[in-house]
């Protein structure tokens, strides 16, 4: 049998130059690679004359270089990579490099036609690095290859010369001379390829890698340059590897590493400058190792930092980066383009899952050079293998562990830092109790802080939690964890009775309520207001010491609950502390107003909902009732609406407290006049404040309703209650100064 022989179509060059790298920018990057490969430390891409027709790119490195058998048998061997079969740096000395054992950028064989998708002319000169050496220099026409496609690749021709010394004046490295550019190059496009290349190298570099500068030079751009605010405005320079840690980002990440060996993940979740859990577990994808997954979740204040910080919004940045040995993978990351369909999925439930505009990071391979290729025709990802399909289902999994911290604990709120309330931390305890039942982890770590925290969250997922870590630290014999455990069991137990103690004094206290609301609901209204009267009988007396009883008595719980929490070592923020305050001043301006109100109305008034005729409660509560309790220097006149009723459901209490901050307010003003309309418009009942005071500082307009915000001797409590009052009572407030003198509050019921 005879044998036959292929013959290759000069028209190879094109399919495996430009045809298959469509894109200027990444023909560029395969040729930095290039230079990485070689172990330069720096690259420089120079682009000249530009601007008059005659550019051309220069592409220069002070790596290893090359000499004649390297041409020979490397560089003109088309489709061969001596970096794939490990033979790329057999004879090369290492005795001034630091990293050894190198992982490779390219491995293909065809980033060297990169140099055909950019311009039609190439002059290569490359100086090894090694004794006597030569320079070698070789010239390239492209269109040769495209004049008959009938003729064999093999017999198009290219000039070589061997020279003593170099052109450009480096000691070792390669230059790329580029010429009769196939595309045009402008200031947009310049800024644009610094950008890309911003980003091609990892933000993580592999330990151990050298140190790799690449810089940009268009000297025709330097005056405009001259005028840039700052350095993403600028063209000539250095390009800035993009760290996500330096961007100081307070927001929730997630980090998830499969280790070197595949045996294990170990997954930390950091919210803010808190780690909320580390824990390492069993990796079930057999076909991965060495990979690292980081993600971000942007926050609205983390993507302000993120645009402040990089001089673009995230969204036109990029999202979910893919680096394999340190160098960028296109087109995961790119804007607009969702290789991993993370934005399909989030269109199937936008309220519960991330999309790539709330989030960032990066995926690290390390290993898995054999299964997870890139294509050929760069910029269409990784070969959708196996073990590609993996990498794309623990992705999932890494992003459904930072969603369901982001979605069910923070509920897309505020982090821990700013959110302290044990609510919010009872749900952290639910998260960690799920993920602690899991049979495939090894060891679990939360910071020493969080043991007080779960202890005391809500008892039943606080045993569960206990209960797991235990469970996990005798089967990985972590010392430290079970005492850990073994801390918070007995911190539990204290909780459970102190809590045992407080519901039964509760239960008491509730008890004494229930019979004295039985006795009150004895009595029988008559009027909604008495006339002023100058005694009080005995049983009136008594009924308004219980209901005062009541009130001091939920102060009093609340002082008790702070005595526990102190003596049981559980934290008490500023945010708890605020919440006590503002639900004892209201209990303690409810004592208040009762004792002013009893002797004119019924006392049941104060206690339920009652529906009242708004327009005659408002006017007879403040020609009855306030003269009583304020002075005579303020003169109130009011001005009902006489048309007709405007009845609603109401705590007659709290709208009296309304009704006495206002008043209040305008004796502090100094007023002397105070005029009420009240006016029944539509299905709304308006009533104006109408006083000549001082008025209300331009400047404290906005904050006046601000819990604590006061500009007068006041605890800045008043205003923040009525506010809280006509929201409960879906009414509205509204402040504003009178065109004359003295200011108007307006109350809207609807």
């Amino acid at each position: 049998m005879d044998t036959l022989e292929f013959k290759v179509s000069s028209a190879l060059k094109n399919i495996i130059g430009k045809d298959l790298i469509t894109d200027d920018f990444i023909a560029v990057f395969e040729l930095v690679k290039n230079s990485f490969d070689a172990y330069a430390s720096e690259v420089l891409i120079r682009f000249e004359e530009i601007n008059n027709g005659k550019g051309r790119i220069i592409i220069k490195d002070n790596g290893k270089g090359m000499n004649y058998e390297d041409l020979i048998s490397k560089w003109l061997f088309v489709a061969y990579s001596a970096k794939k079969d490990g033979t790329e740096d057999a004879n090369f000395d290492y005795r001034d490099r630091i990293h050894i054992n190198k992982v490779f950028a390219g491995a293909k064989g065809i980033g060297r036609f990169s140099c055909d998708r950019l311009g039609k002319q190439l002059m290569l000169e490359t100086t090894k690095q090694e004794k006597n050496s030569t320079t070698q220099v070789l010239l390239t026409d492209w269109e040769k290859f495209e004049d008959d496609d009938k003729k064999e690749f093999i017999n198009v021709s290219v000039l070589h010369e061997s020279r003593n010394e170099s052109e450009f004046g480096i000691e070792h490295g390669t230059v790329l001379v580029i010429e009769d550019l196939r595309s045009q190059w402008d200031r947009p496009k310049y800024l644009k390829l610094k950008d890309s290349l911003s980003k091609l190298i990892s933000p993580k570099p592999t330990k151990g890698q050298q140190k790799f500068k690449i810089l940009i030079e268009v000297p025709e751009e330097l005056d405009n340059d001259d005028n840039a605010k700052d350095y993403h405005d600028r063209v000539n320079g250095e390009v800035e590897n993009f760290i996500f840690e330096t961007l100081g980002l307070k927001t929730t990440k997630i980090i998830s590493v499969i280790s070197k060996d595949g045996e294990y993940v170990t997954t930390e979740l950091v919210d803010g400058g808190t780690v909320i859990y580390r824990i390492k577990e069993q990796n079930n994808f057999r076909r991965l190792d060495d990979i690292e997954y980081t993600l971000y979740y942007l926050n609205q204040s983390a993507k302000l930092t993120f645009a402040r910080r990089m001089g673009v919004p995230v969204v036109q940045y990029g999202h979910i980066f893919l680096y394999k040995n340190g160098f960028r993978i296109y087109p995961y990351g790119e804007p607009g383009e969702d290789p991993l369909k993370v934005d399909q999925r989030k269109s199937q439930g936008y309220s519960r899952f991330l999309g790539t505009r709330e989030l960032i990071g990066q995926i690290e391979i390390y290993s898995n050079t054999d299964e997870l290729n890139e294509t050929s025709s760069r910029g269409d990802g990784l070969i959708k293998t196996k073990t590609y399909e993996e990498l794309e289902a623990f992705f999932w999994i890494v992003l459904k562990r930072l969603e369901k911290y982001v979605v069910d604990v923070q509920k897309w709120g505020l982090s821990i830092e700013e959110e302290t309330s044990m609510d919010f931390k009872s749900r952290i305890t639910d998260l960690i109790a799920k993920l602690t039942n899991s049979n495939e982890i090894v060891d679990f770590e939360v910071p020493k802080d969080f043991i007080e925290i779960i202890a005391a969250s809500q008892e039943q997922s606080a045993e569960s939690v206990i209960t797991n870590l235990n469970k996990i630290a005798h089967k990985s014999g972590d010392e430290e964890l079970i005492q850990q455990a073994e801390s918070a069991r007995e911190k539990l137990v204290e909780i459970q009775n102190a809590r045992v103690e407080a519901i039964a004094l509760a239960e008491k206290e509730q008890k004494r309520a229930e019979e004295a609301t039985k006795k009150l609901k004895e009595q029988i209204s008559e009027n909604l207001f008495l006339k002023s009267i100058n005694t009080s009988e005995y049983q009136e007396v008594i009924s308004l010491l219980h209901h005062i009883g009541i009130y001091a008595g939920t102060i009093d719980n609340n002082l008790k609950g702070i005595s526990l929490r102190v003596q049981n070592n559980i934290p008490l923020t500023n945010e708890d502390l605020n919440n006590i305050i503002r639900l004892m001043s209201f209990e303690t301006k409810k004592i208040l107003n009762v004792v002013a109100f009893a002797t004119k109305a019924n006392f049941k008034l104060n206690t339920e909902k009652i529906i009242v005729d708004l327009n005659n409660y408002i006017t007879e509560y403040i020609q009855n009732i306030i003269p009583t309790v304020t002075d005579k220097n303020l003169s109130i006149t009011v001005r009902p609406d006489n048309q007709k009723e405007f009845s609603r459901k109401i705590k007659p209490i709290e709208l009296n407290i309304v009704l006495d901050n206002i008043i209040n307010n305008a004796k502090k003003a100094n007023a002397k006049k105070l005029y009420v309309d009240i006016k029944h418009l539509d299905k709304r009942l308006v009533v104006n404040f109408i006083d000549d005071g001082i008025g209300i500082d331009s400047n404290s307009m906005d904050r006046i309703y601000d819990f604590g915000y006061t500009t007068t001797d006041g605890a800045g409590l008043g205003l923040y209650h009525v506010k809280e009052i006509m929201t409960s009572l879906k009414g509205s407030i509204k402040a504003e100064n009178n065109e004359n003198k003295g200011a108007v509050f307006t109350l809207e019921f609807r």
